[in-house]
């Protein structure tokens, strides 16, 4: 597979960062936070797109919080700010770079699929398998503190893989290595 090339400049494209910025507003829940990071729009924007556009972000402080249902789960939140940039640098950088080498039913996180499309893929095989064998099973299981236990340097060997820009990488590796406990779910 080609290496993907001339990604960064896509993260500092002024209608990209008003699509994310966008995006984050609809997705954040603590409104407070949306309503004064909407009412200084235009300052928010044009600072993202100059420290971008300067290639001088730094990963900002995470605020690390823990929940206990239905299990203990390490929960990592950043400022308004941050989330756009990580926004940005998934949809424009890690999107096109790793989206054509994954599986078909991989869901996760995937535009324009997720819980019905993953429904209907379970369907398809199940009837498949259940006229091909007359026993079959299914595997469901859960992997405890995967994202944490993600090692940061074959994270990166395999990005290296897959993204030839050198500005794009920097800027993943940055924010992969923010956080020493391997990847935080955001």
């Amino acid at each position: 597979m080609k290496r993907k090339s001339n990604l960064y400049q896509n993260i500092y494209n002024m209608e990209n960062i008003f699509d994310a910025f966008n995006e984050v507003c609809r997705n954040t829940k603590n409104k407070k936070k949306v309503e004064f990071f909407k009412e200084y729009k235009c300052t928010y924007i044009s600072r993202i797109y100059n420290i971008l556009k300067n290639e001088q972000y730094i990963v900002g402080p995470y605020n690390v919080f823990t929940i206990y249902e239905p299990k203990e789960r390490r929960i990592v939140s950043q400022n308004m700010q941050d989330k756009v940039i990580n926004h940005l640098v998934a949809r424009h950088i890690l999107y096109p770079s790793l989206l054509p080498s994954l599986l078909d039913f991989n869901v996760a996180s995937r535009k324009n699929l997720g819980t019905s499309h993953a429904f209907e893929l379970y369907i398809k095989y199940r009837n498949y398998y259940s006229n091909k064998y007359n026993i079959y099973y299914i595997l469901k299981c859960d992997i405890s503190k995967f994202f944490q236990s993600i090692d940061h340097d074959i994270l990166k060997k395999k990005l290296l893989k897959k993204i030839k820009d050198k500005k794009a990488l920097k800027i993943v590796f940055d924010i992969i290595d923010s956080d020493e406990k391997g990847l935080s779910i955001r």
